[in-house]
């Protein structure tokens, strides 16, 4: 089953039934949200996201595990100077995604500042593991990144050594189209890069796509999304991840740039399932 939407506003009054709504009238059947404000700590209390009026309005056609979370972008487990703050943080988010149902968090696995990306690494898979011994059930997706500043995950050895020293099955990927190209893979010549998702041990530990166009030439390291064939990528390449069997049942989620003073989702959603 191809499961595709994308990043939905998630606010009062409604919150979860706004959102399921809007959502299923793009012609969505997934979507991701953020529990707050990415760049803040402020937070709702969960009971008042209408989950219960969700469930008997929505659950049928959005299921809860078509519902992913992402993770707020303060959060930087791979930062000594930030990292109880950002555990803690982290741990909060999770035990919510837990509570409302949900399955998936995509994080972002942080930079590296003034430590070495080795130090980094190792710092993020120390607070992981923590993460993960004080919460529940909820995988942890580590977003691809495109290499800009001092971001870490932004290839594939930096990727593996993330997700085998974690050890963990609530470990696994989010692999963002416009992110990596931007990190210099050629997504163009898609049998070669799944080759090395293969060879690597990535491609079954793949939970979440982000799937955008780019702005970039092949390799920029900027992250600069685009819409739907209006970038360097296209459609036809972004049409093989909707399509592949690898990826049925895995959340395919658009974060492209507004048209029009907003985003029109159903128009690119069209776009992707017309083949």
């Amino acid at each position: 089953m191809i499961k595709l939407g994308s990043h939905m506003f998630f606010k009062k009054p409604d919150y979860l039934l706004s959102s399921a709504k809007q959502s299923l009238e793009n012609g969505a059947n997934c979507m991701m949200i953020y529990l707050g404000p990415p760049q803040s700590t402020y937070r709702e209390d969960i009971s008042n996201f209408k989950l219960e009026e969700f469930k008997k309005e929505y659950s049928s056609k959005m299921p809860l595990e078509n519902i992913v979370v992402h993770a707020p972008y303060i959060i930087n487990l791979a930062n000594p100077e930030k990292e109880e703050f950002s555990k803690n943080f982290l741990i909060k988010e999770i035990t919510n995604t837990h509570k409302l149902g949900f399955k998936y968090i995509v994080l972002h696995p942080g930079f590296h500042t003034k430590y070495s990306p080795k130090d980094a690494l190792d710092t993020l898979i120390k607070n992981l593991k923590d993460v993960l011994e004080k919460t529940n059930d909820v995988i942890i997706c580590i977003e691809t990144m495109a290499g800009k500043g001092s971001e870490i995950g932004k290839n594939i050895e930096e990727l593996k050594y993330i997700l085998e020293n974690v050890n963990s099955e609530r470990i696994g990927l989010c692999l963002d189209t416009c992110h990596i190209w931007d990190a210099g893979y050629n997504i163009k010549d898609y049998e070669t890069f799944k080759k090395i998702l293969k060879e690597n041990n990535l491609l079954n530990k793949i939970k979440v796509i982000h799937l955008n166009d780019s702005l970039n030439d092949l390799n920029a390291k900027k992250d600069r999304h685009a819409n739907i064939n209006k970038g360097k990528i296209g459609l036809e390449t972004l049409q093989k991840f909707v399509f592949d069997k690898d990826f049925d049942n895995i959340p395919i989620i658009l974060e492209t740039p507004l048209m029009n003073d907003y985003n029109d989702y159903s128009i690119e959603i069209k776009m992707l399932l017309n083949k």
